[in-house]
This record gives structure tokens, sequence and C-alpha cells, in this order.
């Protein structure tokens, strides 16, 4: 009798043993697939951001560049000699003109995908270490590299408008003026920088600026290919 009441308890023993055991299991294995949903998700949504940041520096290399094509045809004109018809080749705008000279551009990638990832902490979910490494080395130290140059910028194009209105007050009204032309306008600003020397070294620190801008804007984009390449080979694996 006791031997049938060990028996009988021990299978039930057993099988509240094995019940636990493959709820504890089917329990992880749901938590498992829905960390992959979410882990797929982020990867996604990272993927998606991407294509989004390669337009935006894409659209800001353009107008960088076409800002250091300005200043050159200015500061080193081909020949020597300062030919109006190619900075028409540019633009055909006084104000884009005098743009480069006096408005800093800002480097405001969309983030906001990644950002809301980071405060959500959703990036636990990313199992590859190579992704978050170049998650922080695009989105910390090549982001603030920009931005810093953008200050540099900034700092010298503040003084450019006081500068320009005390002594080359003709450059400033002339792009209001409309009965000057952009041909005039290009002329006026040419005979300034050649008659002024202090304008001149102006614009020859900002052409370096810009440039320096330029070469890591190119390292930010490279970076930005090696996410894009790391994270399809997580997605395919």
């Amino acid at each position: 009798m006791i031997k049938k009441y060990i028996i009988k308890y021990s299978i039930e023993f057993v099988v509240i043993i094995l019940g636990i055991t493959v709820s504890f299991w089917l329990n992880e294995l749901s938590i498992d697939n829905q960390n992959e949903k979410e882990r797929m998700k982020v990867l996604s949504s990272l993927q998606m951001e991407i294509n989004e940041i390669k337009f935006f520096c894409e659209e800001k290399k353009v107008t960088w560049g076409n800002d250091i094509r300005l200043l050159n045809e200015f500061l080193n004109p081909k020949n020597g000699t300062f030919h109006v018809d190619n900075i028409l080749k540019i633009t055909t705008s006084k104000n884009r003109i005098e743009t480069f000279m006096v408005l800093y551009r800002v480097f405001n990638p969309p983030l906001n995908r990644y950002q809301s990832i980071i405060n959500s902490g959703d990036l636990k979910y990313v199992k590859s270490e190579k992704v978050k490494e170049i998650l922080s080395r695009l989105h910390n130290t090549s982001l603030s590299h920009i931005e810093t140059a953008v200050e540099h910028e900034k700092q010298l194009k503040q003084s450019f408008l006081p500068f320009l209105t005390e002594n080359h007050p003709n450059v400033v009204l002339a792009r209001d003026n409309n009965r000057i032309s952009v041909n005039r306008y290009s002329d006026i600003l040419n005979e300034a920088i050649n008659s002024d020397n202090r304008l001149n070294a102006k614009l020859v620190l900002l052409k370096r600026y810009l440039e320096y801008k330029s070469s890591i804007l190119q390292k930010y984009m490279i970076n930005l290919d090696d996410l894009d390449r790391e994270i399809n080979l997580v997605l395919s694996n």
C-alpha cells in the first residue's frame, strides 16, 4: 500500500516538475522570440535612418563643395584671372554668394530613431558589439568633430558682416540693389577682396575651415557606410 502511494506521488511529482520545466522553457522561448522581433525592429529602424542620413549628407556635401568652389573662384581663379562666367556656373544668385561669407551652415542629421532607441533602452536588443561600436563612433565621435568645425566656422562668419558693413559697405548695399546684376555684384566683391588683405585673409581662413569640415563629413559618411554594411551582415545571419 505504502509502495503504491510512493509510486503515485512520485509520478505526480515528476509530472509537476515536467510541467514547470516545460512551462519555463516555453516562457523562455517566448521571451527569445520577442527579443528577436525587437532586435529586428531596432536594426530595421536604424537601417531606415541610415538611408535618410545618407541623403542628408549628400546634400551637405554638394552645398559645402559649392561654397568652396565659389571661394576658389574669388581667391584662386584659373590662370590668375577672375571670370564672372565661372561664378554663374555655380550660382546666379547674389544671396547665394553672400551666404558663403556671412551664414554658417548647421549640421543636424535626422537622428530621431537613434535617439528614441537610446532613450528607450532598446539598444539592449542589439547583440552585435560591432554595430554598437560603430554607432558610438558615428553619432558621438564623428558627429562631435563636425559640430566643432561648424562652431569654428560660425565664430569666423559672425565677424564678417560687421567687417563688411564697416569696411566694404558697397558690397553689402549691392546685394539688395535690384539694379546691380549678379555679374556686377561678383565684380564688386572681387575688387574688395583684391584691395583688402584683411578680407582676403578672412576668406582664406574660411576656405580652410570649409575644407576641414568637408573632410570630416567624408569620414562621417565612411562610418555611415560601415554601419550600413555591418547591419546588413547581421540581418543576413
